[in-house]
């Protein structure tokens, strides 16, 4: 019995290192440039991402291809740290919706946009530094998109789910409202 106690101690108090770990804040907010560098075509832009929780949080991007391609997209994701690593680096997955555009020809009186939207999902890790208000990201995030031709009304619409999109991410956090 003496054995069982002392490992139930042992174990609770694991468990309190970790959950005083977990209550460290990340970040509130972030700013900053978002490339996703295995993707077709190649997108970048603005990406923001905005905390309610220690462990909820939204992220917000507009990315573009500058030339034929417009993309925006909203996910709320779940955040976690890795155990027994430092706080400053964690983990997260999530889900939202994305919806875009793309020109099919670059003289724009034969121009044929299509249009789309569909469910996204996004699972990542991200490095706050400890004296600097940076995070850096790395971000795998597939979707499905069902695409909307205005051109022909006669062709059927299709879809199409990109799993190889792979995003870098580096922030600026705002505010300087992350703990060391």
């Amino acid at each position: 019995m003496k054995r069982f106690t002392v490992l139930l101690i042992l174990w609770l108090s694991c468990f309190s290192v970790f959950a005083q770990r977990e209550n460290q804040k990340w970040y509130n907010n972030g700013i900053g440039l978002r490339a996703e560098v295995v993707s077709t075509p190649m997108l970048e832009g603005i990406d923001y991402d905005h905390f309610f929780h220690y462990r909820f949080g939204m992220n917000m991007m507009f990315l573009t291809e500058f030339h034929s391609a417009y993309e925006g997209a909203i996910l709320f994701k779940y955040v976690a740290s890795y155990p027994n690593l430092t706080s400053r680096m964690r983990w997260y997955c999530g889900g939202g919706i994305v919806g875009g555009a793309e020109m099919r020809s670059k003289d724009l009186e034969t121009a044929e946009d299509i249009y789309y939207a569909g469910p996204t999902a996004c699972l990542g890790t991200g490095y706050s530094f400890k004296k600097a208000p940076i995070n850096l990201g790395i971000e795998w995030r597939p979707s499905w998109k069902a695409y909307y031709k205005n051109y022909d009304k006669n062709s059927p619409n299709q879809d199409k789910l990109n799993i190889k999109t792979v995003a870098l991410t580096v922030r600026f956090i705002t505010w300087n409202k992350y703990k060391k």
